[in-house]
Parts: structure tokens; sequence; C-alpha cells
């Protein structure tokens, strides 16, 4: 039986093949909280995997750490959003024990090929040698070696004027998984802060699944709890979806809460 982490390692894996052959879609979920009983249960809903959200939330490697332990013994994969593209904070992610990360704002074909070198190990890339974790604190440190160049998604986000003008050198980099659209910085940058439904900026993404497609390469969209927008991406040809966050559902859970409650006994929260 494979360690936890050997079988995190091989589960990322999965994925990627997954996504290369691109006939069925994946469902991405969200983490922005610190307690790892979150992630624990989130990583049981059957999401394929589970982005930590780093860029945004209050996460230290040592929270981190807790959050990725949260995923033992489940076939979630966890992938880890960095704060950015430094490979200092890859290096720590993939340290701890991610399956993948997923890097913001790369806007170029240089930014890009930096972002596959800090996840790869030498002759392929240069992320420094120390598992740790990753390697289940050097008990399979030699299997994990030998499989995380092959194994180990790598995201990068395209969120940005720039990195659609760019689009095609970026997809040209050998060792990027997946192109994944951030629709709300993608708006902003577009000139619609905060309306990722404009149609110019509909249109911006669905040149990217295109060309994405094109280019033989998975593209992934960060989308809401809304299943006819889930659907309407997935139909456009997108591989994978990540919707869905801890805090949301939270917030839509007690929202409905709150509706049947006055509902049926007819008190209202403030």
């Amino acid at each position: 039986m494979d360690s936890t982490m050997i079988h995190t390692l091989r589960r990322a894996a999965a994925l990627r093949r997954k996504w290369n052959v691109g006939q069925e879609a994946s469902l991405l979920g969200w983490v922005t909280s610190i307690d790892p009983a979150v992630a624990e249960v989130e990583a049981e809903w059957g999401y394929d995997g589970l982005i930590i959200d780093t860029e945004h939330a209050t996460f230290d490697p040592p929270a981190l750490r807790g959050v990725l332990m949260a995923f033992r013994g489940t076939d979630c994969v966890p992938i880890v959003r960095v704060t950015a593209n430094d490979p200092a904070l890859i290096k720590i992610a993939l340290d701890l024990g991610a399956g993948g990360v997923l890097i913001p704002l790369v806007d170029d074909a240089a930014a890009a090929q930096a972002a596959v070198a800090a996840c790869r190990y030498a002759p392929e890339g240069r992320r420094g040698v120390a598992p740790r974790r990753a390697g289940n604190y050097n008990r399979d440190a030699v299997t994990y070696l030998a499989e995380a160049n092959s194994s180990l998604i790598v995201m990068v986000q395209i969120e940005s004027v720039t990195a659609y003008r760019n689009l095609d050198e970026i997809l040209a980099v050998p060792g990027i998984d997946c192109c994944f659209i951030g629709p709300a910085d993608l708006s902003a940058t577009l000139g619609h802060l905060d309306d990722v439904r404009h149609p110019e900026v509909v249109q911006v993404i669905l040149d990217i699944i295109r060309r994405c497609r094109q280019a033989n390469r998975a593209v992934a969209i960060a989308e809401g709890i809304d299943a006819k927008h889930v659907k309407r991406w997935l139909d456009a040809g997108i591989t994978a979806v990540s919707c869905g966050a801890d805090l949301g559902f939270m917030q839509s859970g007690f929202a409905a809460f709150k509706a049947s409650v006055k509902d049926e006994i007819g008190i209202s929260f403030p």
C-alpha cells in the first residue's frame, strides 16, 4: 500500500492524465480556512482536487502543513495557490506535500518557464532537493524523487490582458499542465472591475478556452456555485471548473437557514 504522500503524488499524476485525455470534466473546490477540520470535511465531498488559497488567505507554513495533513487517506488532490511566482514559496508548498501548485499572474513565457523550473528537479528544473514531508520524512524519498517531475501538477493563472496577449507563447512552454483563467482579475484589467459577466470579458475567456484546447492544453476557470454557469463553461470546452469554497458554502448555508427560520417561525435575524 502506498504511503499517504506517495498516494497523493500518484493521485496528482492520475488527475494530470485525466486532463490530458480531456474526455471527462473535473470539479475543483477551494479551501480558504486555516482550520484543518474544514479541509478534512471538504476533501471527502468528491472533488477531484481542492485549491488551498494561500494568496488571499492567512496561511503560513505551519498552517499550510496542517491543512495538507487533512487530505490524508482521501483521493482528493491538494493544490496550493501560492502567493506569487516565487521559487521559495513554490518549494515550501511542494515540500509540505502538495500534489500541485497554482501560480498567479503568469503574464509571459519567461514567467511560465520560471514556474515550471521551480516545480521540477534538475535537470528539468531547479527545485531544491529536500522533500521532507513530501517524501514521507525520508522514508519514501527515493520513490518521491523518482516520480515527482512526472506527477506534480503545474497550473498557471491567466488573469490579465498581458497574459491574454502573450497566451500563445505561454502555451508553447513545456511542463504546464493547465492554464487557469481568473475571471475577477481578468475583468479588472479589461476595464470591467467586478463584472465577470461583461460581454467583452466573456469573449476573451471563450477565446482563451479555444486557444488552449487547440494547443492541447488543459484549461480551468474559477466559478461560483451556480450550476448553470458551471455547465456553461464545461459546454464551452473547459477541462476543470473550480466551484465552491468553504466560506462561500458557510455563507450560503446560513442565508438559507435564516430564510427558513423566517418562513417557518417568523423570526428574522438582524
